[in-house]
């Protein structure tokens, strides 16, 4: 009886151990999972913020300027960079939808780019090079123009 107790014990500590394991494993996971999203982005701004041409055009951008107020090899080079932020917006609300992350991993360090005039009007450019269902909700969530044409 006393050997069935000792078993039983050693079960039950056991199990405890591996909650506490998968548990903790279950956190590194999560913590991982939040910190790829930023290191893409810093990498990203650190390639991108390397060329002069981008980094006056982004300068541009961000104090408000419009799609139409660019040459056409500074509206590539925003739409490339803009593209790629968003890419990384979507891995982000795949990770929310999965429950991977919670829903304030949504208001990463790119986020304010999505309103810039010259975002909103790029938007029929970057929206075919993302997916249909992460488009839709992202229309929503950042009231973009889903029948928008925008000139080249």
């Amino acid at each position: 009886t006393i050997g069935e107790l000792i078993g039983a014990a050693a079960v039950v500590i056991s199990l405890v151990y591996l909650s506490r394991q998968i548990s903790m494993s279950n956190q590194l996971a999560r913590a991982e999972a939040s910190r790829t999203p930023t290191s893409d982005l810093n990498m990203l701004n650190a390639s991108f913020g390397a060329g002069s041409d981008f980094r006056a055009a982004l300068r541009q951008a961000i104090e408000g300027a419009e799609r139409k107020d660019f040459d056409s090899d500074a509206r590539v080079l925003l739409d490339l960079y803009f593209v790629s932020v968003t890419n990384i917006y979507e891995q982000l609300s795949r990770e929310v939808r999965e429950g991977i992350l919670s829903d304030e991993a949504l208001d990463f360090g790119g986020k304010g780019l999505f309103e810039l005039p010259f975002y909103r009007t790029s938007w029929p450019i970057l929206k075919p090079f993302l997916s249909s269902s992460f488009t839709a909700q992202f229309e929503k969530r950042h009231s973009l123009d889903p029948d928008l044409e925008t000139v080249y």
